[in-house]
């Protein structure tokens, strides 16, 4: 009960009952006598947001924490040797690439994976792919509560015959999506992108001399030279196809050929956004990102697929290697300068070989996937760029 001189204090600035305050103190002190139960009411109105204050406190912590930790690691890059390779271009693009999208991808990761009540389960799903267009007659799931997070929704894999692997051509689709930009790498080894961009090939694949602490030691007659690739057979190009996998598309990728990897290379990076308008935007995106490459050999030459990490997409997947842990403070290349990278090598009875329309791995949400080979000169894609791409359709043709 509210002390009486509180009371007669409220009456008098509330003399006048027509006044908003006066009705607020009338209505106060008629509810203190009526046994004190509004003023128990008003009590828990305002210790009932407390927690919420408390978890927002905790949570501004956490992101000065994160943009503190995210400052040193810019000015540490700023204090490297600049590579032109690496350079970002323009006011606002420097400011996109400041922010701490690493940090906040990781979070967006760890709420993925948080199980979703199964009274919620159907609706968050059916708006989420109604929003995004996730073809939800496809999927191999019976009942969308069969996902226990978004993480396992996103990952869904899809009905037998869903996809349709096109075995009378030599290189298919790796995956769903739409195509950015294809063709052939130039001679100065320039890889065209959309709008007039350009990026390094070697800034992409990675160049011979590897990052301190790789994660499997070799001996120096094995080790992969990212020189020696420059060499293309007599006849043979480099060709090059950018495929960009939406949001609400079918997130896993599958090998495009017949082939053997024989080097992954985990390159530390960024976590920018790969969208359309992103990639027309700011040069060098996609040696900035984070990504793997896995190169190998196929019947024409050299070959190499790369997933390409995105903003909210840390976390991609490589089925055959268990020792890759993408966007992990923990990873070998977390440590690492930006446009530089940890190796492991399949050599010997460890070489992976891999089949047309085999399942390579995926992402956790919509990505990119860059696809480099050699190939003859006359070889011709089957699409050009913006087209839509369906995974195990025909990619190209060598005539």
């Amino acid at each position: 009960m509210l002390p009486i001189v509180v009371r007669a204090a409220l009456r008098t600035r509330a003399s006048s009952p027509n006044s908003s305050l006066g009705r607020n103190a009338m209505l106060l002190s008629n509810s203190t006598e009526n046994g004190g139960s509004s003023a128990s009411n008003q009590q828990n109105n305002v210790l009932w947001p407390l927690p919420t204050i408390i978890a927002g406190l905790l949570g501004l912590v956490g992101l000065l924490k994160a943009y503190h930790t995210r400052s040193n690691a810019v000015k540490s890059h700023k204090e490297q040797p600049s590579d032109p390779d690496l350079a970002v271009e323009g006011s606002w693009q420097r400011i996109y690439v400041s922010l701490p999208l690493r940090e906040i991808s990781r979070a967006w990761g760890y709420l993925n994976s948080l199980t979703v009540p199964v009274f919620l389960r159907s609706f968050l799903y059916t708006t989420y792919s109604k929003a995004f267009g996730c073809k939800l007659d496809e999927m191999d799931v019976a009942h969308l509560t069969d996902f226990e997070n978004l993480g396992a929704f996103f990952y869904r894999t899809l009905k037998q015959g869903a996809r349709v692997v096109d075995t009378s051509a030599e290189l298919v689709c790796p995956s769903d999506g739409r195509v950015l930009c294809l063709g052939r790498v130039s001679e100065s080894r320039q890889v065209p992108s959309v709008k007039g961009l350009t990026y390094s090939l070697d800034a992409l694949l990675g160049k011979s001399s590897s990052c301190a602490g790789s994660d499997v030691s070799m001996d120096a007659a094995a080790a992969y030279n990212a020189d020696a690739r420059k060499a293309v057979r007599k006849g043979n190009a480099l060709h090059f196809c950018v495929i960009y996998l939406a949001p609400g598309d079918y997130h896993r990728f599958h090998s495009p050929v017949d082939w053997f990897v024989d080097t992954r290379r985990h390159f530390a990076g960024e976590m920018l956004s790969v969208s359309p308008w992103i990639v027309s935007k700011l040069r060098n995106l996609f040696v900035l990102n984070e990504r793997v490459s896995l190169s190998g050999q196929w019947r024409h030459g050299f070959f190499s697929m790369i997933p390409v990490a995105a903003t909210n997409v840390g976390n991609i997947i490589v089925n055959f290697d268990d020792q890759f842990v993408s966007n992990s403070p923990t990873a070998p290349s977390a440590a690492q300068p930006l446009g530089s990278y940890c190796e492991r090598h399949f050599t010997g009875k460890d070489r992976v070989n891999l089949k047309r329309g085999e399942e390579v791995g995926g992402f956790k949400l919509g990505s990119t996937i860059v696809l480099v080979f050699e190939a003859p000169e006359a070889f011709q894609f089957s699409y050009k760029d913006g087209d839509v791409v369906r995974m195990g359709t025909r990619l190209g043709t060598v005539e």
